[in-house]
């Protein structure tokens, strides 16, 4: 039985729900859905699951009645269609926050939902990351004052016990044979189910932080450079397999430093800064050129 309470994406949800529906009955039509939940057009919701078209939060109830949805979960595909319509960074965190306030109520509760939110927490935030990687390199056994202030930007020791608490509950990190703690794997990957608003929050938070190193750090105690290129969609998703593979190499070159003693923040972005211009697009022999910027 498809439950709401596991989905982020209000269409893949209602994708499901038609074809068990349409499993179970044969008769099961987007005709038959659009008449139960009030919707005159028969093609509106089938151009819905596709993506062509969106639900409005004024459909939404009836909708719901349609799928004999009950109070909580109707709140739940309320704030699902919102949270895909919603513009700004602002507001999906909003509307995101409350689709969590809804799993850890009624009876749609349950513990995995739960660690999909602390998951979502851990991703979300970057002083996680930095405070896992503090006790890989130098170990803890519960001085969170001087964890805090470890951390740069400086946190605050309630903060550090909170990262450390839930990185516990996320199985990150355990007690080791000296009382203190160690983490339970060198590297770790973002699961799927969280990464699209989580990283989102993560890659803003990190470019934050960036700028801050770039206006406030030394120039020997950073790194910046950028280049600016003038490439085609080939080239770019070339660019982006040779950032990947880079990555990767980075990670091995950490994980094999015994001598490791601070933790760094690795920025890659590569995004458009113009627009297309189909006259521009025309070969005239010319080669793409690049600038670049210390």
């Amino acid at each position: 039985m498809i439950s709401i309470s596991s989905y982020t994406d209000y269409r893949a949800f209602l994708k499901d729900y038609y074809e068990e529906a349409k499993a179970r009955n044969p008769g099961y039509s987007y005709q038959v859905l659009s008449r139960m939940a009030g919707i005159k057009s028969k093609g509106f919701l089938h151009n819905v699951i596709s993506g062509k078209r969106s639900l409005s939060v004024s459909s939404v109830f009836g909708i719901a009645r349609a799928l004999k949805l009950d109070k909580h979960e109707t709140e739940y595909l309320e704030n699902l269609v919102a949270l895909d319509s919603a513009a700004s960074l602002e507001e999906k965190n909003l509307y995101y926050d409350r689709l969590s306030s809804i799993k850890a109520s009624g009876k749609t509760a349950w513990q995995p939902q739960i660690l999909r939110n602390e998951q979502f927490e851990f991703y979300s935030k970057l002083h996680h990351s930095v405070i896992r990687s503090l006790i890989d390199l130098l170990g803890f056994k519960g001085d969170y004052a001087r964890l805090a202030a470890s951390v740069n930007p400086r946190i605050t020791p309630r903060q550090a016990k909170r990262s450390v608490d839930l990185m516990r509950k996320l199985g990150l990190i355990c007690k080791d044979a000296t009382g203190g703690y160690a983490v339970t794997e060198k590297s770790i990957a973002t699961p799927r189910e969280v990464v699209t608003l989580a990283t989102l929050n993560f890659h803003k938070e990190s470019a934050e932080l960036a700028l801050r190193a770039l206006t406030t750090m030394p120039r020997e105690q950073r790194n910046f450079s950028c280049v600016t290129l003038g490439i085609s969609r080939k080239a770019y998703e070339r660019i982006c397999e040779e950032i990947r593979e880079f990555r990767a190499k980075l990670v091995q070159i950490a994980e094999a430093d015994v001598a490791a003693d601070t933790v760094y923040q690795v920025n890659f972005q590569c995004f458009p800064v113009s627009t297309v211009n189909p006259a521009a697009s025309v070969n005239t022999g010319a080669g793409s050129g690049g600038s670049k910027r210390p």
